[in-house]
């Protein structure tokens, strides 16, 4: 599918507030409510993953980053790592973070954050996983 001016438009709009009604995003992108209706069956269908809630004030949030080793099956790391609780998504990334992929995860507690970096060492085969790096995220603007 081809994202054009308006989808990115609709696509912003809703991560704002993913909540925003078609006769609302229709007014704010500046086109009719069917074409809102339209383009968002067609987002929803090949580009848009999931909707999610981030609670704010409850728990914790944090980016892991995972340096994978050698010969490592990121897809499939990646794929087991987006099926667990408190991890909202998975990027495969690459440059400047020396890391493979990085997780987005929202937890109750730090404990809970510790045993869900301990899970990404004992479910990752030997030698899959180098080493990970966790930032606590204090704020989302």
């Amino acid at each position: 599918m081809t994202v054009d001016a308006t989808d990115r438009a609709l696509l912003n709009k809703l991560r704002e507030n993913a909540r925003t009604s078609y006769v609302d995003l229709a007014k704010d992108v500046g086109v009719s409510e069917r074409t809102v209706r339209t383009r968002m069956r067609k987002l929803e269908e090949e580009t848009i993953q999931r909707y999610t809630v981030i609670e704010r004030g409850v728990g914790l949030s944090a980016l892991v980053r995972c340096k994978l080793g050698p010969g490592t099956e990121i897809g499939t790391l990646a794929g087991e790592f987006t099926t667990w609780a408190g991890v909202l998504t998975c990027y495969e990334v690459g440059g400047g973070l020396d890391a493979d992929l990085l997780l987005v995860v929202s937890v109750d507690d730090t404990h809970t954050l510790r045993e869900l970096l301990d899970r990404i060492w004992l479910t990752a085969p030997d030698g899959a996983v180098v080493e990970t790096h966790t930032t606590l995220i204090i704020e989302q603007y």
